[in-house]
This record gives C-alpha cells, sequence and structure tokens, in this order.
C-alpha cells in the first residue's frame, strides 16, 4: 500500500505542478490585461487592434518562462523523493507548498506593484525603482501613505493572501498525494516522470536561449507596434529582475563598452564632434572642442542666471492652458513674453537623475548609479555649471526647498563649484517655520524657496548664478492652508483623456497652479525691485508626473517632454533671434544660459549646444532612449529604431522611414553617453580605482 501512495505522489506532484503553471499563466496574462487596458490610447483598439493578440501571445511565452524557472526547484526534488519514506513526502509537501505559496506572493506583489509604478514613470520596471530606497525613504513612506489607499490596498492583499494560502494547502494536502484509490504501476510512473523532467527542462531551456523580443520586434511587418505595444508582452518579474542585475553588476566604462567606446576615448570623441576633435592628448575634458555661440550680445554689466527646476512641471498640462483653466497664473505673462522651447527633454525620469545632469551639466547614463551617491561622489567634474560661470567670477549657489543632504547633495555640490547651498533647514530657521504647517513631506512650501532667491539677488555686489529646485509639485500634493485661487474647469478635450478628475488629479492640477503661481509672482516681484533688467532665468521642469493620461504614438514628446522657458533682459534678448521650436534637452541649458550672458568668447567646452546659437547642430537627450533632432525624433528599442518626422510646426511626431541623419543622431547620443562615462573614469589610471 506505501508503495501505491509513493506512486500515486510522485503522479500527483507533476500534474500539481503543470495545474499551477497554467493557472499563474492565466493570472499574468490577466495583469497583461489590466495593463493594456489602463494605460493604452484609445488608437490602441483602432489602428493595433491586429497586433494584440501577437502582443499577448508573446506575453504568454515571457511568463511561461518565468514560471517554468521557478518551477524547477519543485520538479528537480522529485529524483530525490521517488524512493523516500511517507514521512519524507509529509515534509515535502510542507515546504512545498511554502515555497510556491511565497513564490505567488511575489509574484502578485510585483505585478501589482508595477502598474502602480507604470501610472506614475510610464515605463517599466527600471532603475527607477531602487530611488524609493536611495531616496528620502520617510518622505516616500509619507507621499504614500498621503497619495493612495494603502489600508484598502494592503486589506485586499491580506485577503488575496488568504485565499492563495486556502488554496496551495489544499492542493498540497496529504491525503491529495498519498491516496490508494489508484494503482499505477511502477513503470508507468517512472515514465511519467522522465517526461515531465524532459519536457520541463527542456521548455525553459529553449525560452530562456529564445530572444522574445526581438523576434517580436521582427514582426513589426505583419503586426503595426509601437512603443507601447511592444511593451505589452514585457512582465514585471522579468523587467525587475533586469534591473537589478544592471545596477548590481554596472562597472566602471560599462556604458562606453556597451557602445563600442571603451578601448579609446579619441573615437567617441570624433564620433561625438564629427572628426573634429581639439586634440587627442591630455586631459579628456579639453580634448572637447571649443564651441563657437554666434551672435555675441553686447552687454554693460554682468547678469545674474538663475535657473528655476519645478518639481513635476510636465510640459502637456500646458497645452490646456486657458481663461478658465488658468494653471498658470501671473506667470502666463512671462510664458508669453520669454522663449518657450517645448521640443525639449529631461535628461532622466527621476528628480535627482536630472539635478545632476543638470548641475553637472550631462546626459544621464542609463541605468547607472547616481553620482552624488556612488564611488565617484568625491570627484570634481570641469562639467559643472557653477564651474563654468565660478570662473568668470560669478557667485555660485544652489537652493532647494527640501533637506539640503537630500542624496549626498551637501557633500556632492561644492565638490562641483557651489560655493553656497541652501536647504530647508536654513529656511526653517531664517523664516520660524513650522514643515507641518509651512511644508509637506518633500520640503517648504515653494513660496518661500523663492523669498530666499530674492534676497539673495537683491543683496548682492557681483553677479550671481544660482539652481533653484523646488518641491511642492510632489505628492502627497499637498498645499498651504490659506492658498485661495479661483476654480479650475478643466477642458473637455483633457476630460475626454481623463474622465472625469478624480482627487489625486485635482490635487495634481492644483499643486502644479500653484508651482507656477508662485513662479509668476516672484518674476513679478523681481519686476518691481529692478532685477529682472539684470537677471536671466531660466525654467524648466525635472521630468513628468503621470495623471493617467494615455500619449498615442504621436505624443510620444508630450510623454516625456518638460519645457524650458528663456527670459533674458530686453537689451540681451533684442539681439537673438530665437527659433522656439529649436530642439534639446537639459545638457543645452549650461551652453544657452552661458551664451545668453554674453560669456560665449570665453568659450564653452561640453556636451550640450546654446538653443541660441542657429548653426550649431541641436539634438535632445532623454534617458528612456528618446533622441530629438530638428526633423523629428529618433526611439531607441531593443532591436533597433523608430524614426519619427515633426507635424508641421507642432509637438506631435508621425512614424517614418528611418535615413543617414537619424543614424547619425543615434550615434552622436550614444557617442555622449560614452563620452560621459569616459569623463567619470577615464582620467583615472585605473578607472575602478577612481573616485576612492
Amino acid at each position: 500500500m506505501s508503495e501505491i501512495r509513493l506512486r500515486n505522489a510522485i503522479l500527483t506532484s507533476i500534474k500539481r505542478t503543470w495545474w499551477l503553471v497554467a493557472v499563474l499563466l492565466i493570472l499574468m496574462s490577466g495583469f497583461r490585461l489590466l495593463f493594456t487596458v489602463q494605460f493604452a490610447h484609445p488608437e490602441i483598439w483602432s489602428e493595433f487592434l491586429n497586433s494584440l493578440p501577437m502582443a499577448f501571445t508573446f506575453g504568454a511565452l515571457h511568463d511561461l518562462r518565468i514560471l517554468l524557472i521557478f518551477a524547477l526547484p519543485p520538479t528537480f526534488s522529485l529524483l530525490w523523493m521517488r524512493d523516500r519514506t511517507l514521512d519524507r513526502w509529509k515534509s515535502w509537501l510542507h515546504r512545498t507548498s511554502i515555497y510556491w505559496f511565497l513564490g505567488i506572493s511575489a509574484i502578485v506583489i510585483v505585478l501589482a506593484g508595477e502598474q502602480i509604478y507604470y501610472s506614475y514613470f510610464r515605463t517599466r520596471f527600471n532603475i527607477l525603482a531602487f530611488g524609493a530606497i536611495e531616496d528620502d525613504v520617510g518622505a516616500v513612506l509619507a507621499s504614500a501613505w498621503q497619495t493612495y489607499p494603502l489600508l484598502l490596498y494592503l486589506s485586499v492583499g491580506l485577503v488575496l493572501e488568504y485565499f492563495v494560502l486556502r488554496i496551495i494547502r489544499r492542493a498540497f494536502h496529504f491525503t491529495s498525494f498519498l491516496h490508494a484509490a489508484k494503482a499505477p504501476q511502477a513503470h508507468e510512473v517512472e515514465r511519467a516522470l522522465n517526461w515531465h523532467l524532459a519536457t520541463h527542462t527542456g521548455l525553459t531551456v529553449l525560452l530562456c536561449l529564445l530572444p522574445l523580443t526581438p523576434i517580436f520586434v521582427s514582426l513589426d511587418d505583419e503586426y503595426s507596434q509601437t512603443a507601447f505595444v511592444r511593451s505589452i508582452p514585457e512582465n514585471g518579474v522579468e523587467k525587475l529582475a533586469e534591473t537589478m542585475w544592471t545596477r548590481f553588476n554596472e562597472e566602471p566604462l560599462s556604458t562606453a563598452k556597451q557602445y563600442g567606446f571603451e578601448a579609446d576615448a579619441q573615437s567617441a570623441i570624433e564620433a561625438f564632434t564629427n572628426q573634429q576633435s581639439a586634440t587627442d592628448q591630455g586631459p579628456f575634458f579639453q580634448r572637447l572642442p571649443l564651441q563657437a555661440m554666434q551672435p555675441t550680445p553686447k552687454i554693460d554689466q554682468p547678469p545674474h542666471v538663475v535657473l528655476v527646476v519645478l518639481e513635476s512641471f510636465a510640459t502637456h498640462l500646458l497645452q490646456y492652458q486657458s481663461p478658465e483653466f488658468d494653471i498658470l497664473g501671473p506667470a502666463k505673462t512671462y510664458f508669453e513674453k520669454g522663449i518657450l522651447y517645448e521640443r525639449f527633454l529631461p535628461c532622466d525620469n527621476i528628480s535627482i537623475g536630472t539635478i545632476l545632469g543638470i548641475t553637472l551639466n550631462l546626459p544621464y547614463r542609463p541605468n547607472t548609479k547616481h553620482l552624488s551617491q556612488s564611488d565617484q561622489k568625491s570627484r570634481s567634474y570641469p562639467s559643472s555649471m557653477a564651474k563654468l560661470f565660478g570662473d568668470r567670477g560669478y557667485d555660485t549657489a544652489f537652493y532647494y526647498g527640501g533637506p539640503s543632504d537630500w542624496r549626498e547633495l551637501d557633500q556632492f555640490l561644492p565638490n562641483q563649484g557651489f560655493e553656497e547651498i541652501l536647504g530647508m533647514e536654513d529656511l526653517i530657521e531664517r523664516y520660524q517655520l513650522d514643515l507641518e504647517i509651512d511644508g509637506g513631506p518633500w520640503g517648504v512650501w515653494d513660496e518661500y524657496l523663492f523669498r530666499a532667491v530674492t534676497e539673495r539677488l537683491s543683496k548682492a555686489d557681483k553677479p550671481v548664478f544660482m539652481v533653484i529646485f523646488s518641491t511642492t509639485n510632489h505628492s502627497p500634493h499637498r498645499l498651504p492652508a490659506d492658498w485661495r485661487a479661483k476654480k479650475l474647469t478643466p477642458p473637455g478635450r483633457l476630460l475626454a483623456r481623463t474622465g472625469p478628475l478624480n482627487e489625486v488629479q485635482n490635487a495634481q492640477v492644483e499643486t502644479y497652479r500653484y508651482a507656477t503661481y508662485q513662479l509668476g509672482l516672484w518674476l513679478d516681484g523681481l519686476k518691481d525691485a529692478s532685477l529682472d533688467q539684470r537677471t536671466i532665468i531660466g525654467v524648466t521642469g525635472d521630468h513628468t508626473a503621470g495623471m493617467g493620461i494615455p500619449f498615442s504614438r504621436r505624443e510620444l514628446l508630450l510623454q516625456r517632454a518638460v519645457p524650458f522657458l528663456l527670459l533674458m533682459p530686453d537689451l540681451i534678448a533684442n539681439q537673438f533671434q530665437a527659433d522656439p521650436l529649436t530642439p534639446g534637452s537639459h545638457k543645452d541649458i549650461a551652453p544657452t544660459l552661458f551664451h545668453a550672458a554674453g560669456l560665449g568668447p570665453y568659450g564653452y567646452r561640453g556636451l550640450g549646444t546654446s538653443l541660441l546659437a542657429p548653426n550649431a547642430r541641436h539634438l535632445g537627450f532623454n534617458s528612456s532612449g528618446l533622441i530629438l533632432t530638428p526633423q523629428g525624433a529618433v526611439r531607441i528599442h531593443q532591436d533597433g529604431f523608430d524614426a519619427m518626422r515633426w507635424k508641421k510646426d507642432s509637438l506631435e511626431l508621425e512614424p517614418s522611414q528611418s535615413n543617414l541623419e537619424d543614424e547619425s543622431a543615434l550615434r552622436t547620443y550614444q557617442a555622449a553617453l560614452a563620452l560621459t562615462d569616459w569623463l567619470i573614469y577615464g582620467d583615472s589610471p585605473n578607472p575602478s580605482e577612481s573616485g576612492n
């Protein structure tokens, strides 16, 4: 009888394994369907409906690969369990049920977490996922607690966990495995086990060897695809594993190696400059050619230069500005007066990546550690904006509405030439603030930050260069208790995309409006103090923020874009004929401000170009692999790139056949990232020891 029971245990184990894989495959496909319904633009259902079955088929293969890998340990353990006693089987059942329970729980948590992650960052799990760990954990948790119904999520999660536990316990119950109702022969059991082992192992190896994503992309001619359609087959478990692997295996010059420039920095310089490198010897940064900046404005005295970086200041909301939906308020006048570059990208899609990219005047290398928290944090980088202006006699400062030690900026930025670092602690002491009343989890209200900037400029006895980073337009989207403003009426074309705005969306709109209002009031104050004609001001955002707005393939720019507003004293502005359709990104802010301040003749070296220089080659870079060109855009994907063209003078892009200009833009982008890698690591005799 015991032999019969042991044989049944083997057969039941095989059946349970495939049964659980099948159930989980359906569950993961359900998450994929939810993802598609929740985040897809309506064009998916009209223009790309025929592509969805193939996308879901490849998605099932991605899921099956993960599930087969996860199920391998129980399968291989059957080899050891063939001749074991009933007591050993009882122990095996207990441990295996725990293994499946924890595994299924982890899969569900990851898939659900990715849905929330995508709603904010508009991307599958990537290096940004480390932000919650490396950021201000207290502020992250406070924001999540006040933004999302975490108690409801937790309650639903616990209920689901209870049902999963019940199902697993039932599936691996002792009597189900060791019954004696059937009496299979020994050779039947052995044959079934061999087939199970061979099939499971063979399918796992096959799916691990098959390049599923490139194969799916290669079907583009038969099944039309967009960036969103290509993302449908992916799953959160794989993307999280890839992210962790990339992060923990990052090495010096890994980005340069990825693009074939790890052996020689000079080849990257020549690829970036189209063979116009200044020299092939000496310090790396000095090999970059000095850029000519024409025209050169005539200036009677050096102006102050202030760059304002507003938290989550996305371009797409500006498209809905109207008297009824007045999200700019007093800033509207300045957006009409200044030069507004809307074909503009942030260097990264998370705050710290952007702030470091701006202050260092470098593009962000995708999926790499942020320098202020890396082994390279003690180094000084010659590309720094503060050094650029400091060498020309400017005082330099960085003002932040949050804590000055955020991401260790208080230690990192002084090494980059920022002489003054002012953070939340200083503002609280200076204005006798109570953070419970005068701020939120991420810092004090923007009005106090702008007040400190005005005071600094009013007292200045020499030109000042400042980078200002606000915090109020950040989840959980709290506002001052005394904030009063006219009720906004969202336009129908916005509601057609979002449906009626929910509580979180309304809060996002209100903090966005508060931030721009404070910006406008600050600019009014500069004008009243006659500082506006002595100050060059740039305004941009650190990244976009998800509002549940689906973007079409033609709105690829708007999905990532932040604006760059340039305000110059009339004397300077009248000497330029700027083109607001010039494409660019954060790497171009430093040379543009440098040019506007009349400092061009001193020479600029770097990876950006002045947006005021009509003869420069203008490209915009974002870490998502989106590259803007004067003709359109290039969107990198795993198996190549898509080419797009501007639709007349709009911000929309239309699919197009690629040409040599697109390939050149792609190579320039890759060379720029490789150059950044070399700038960080390459001046040390042993790159792996640099910064230590």
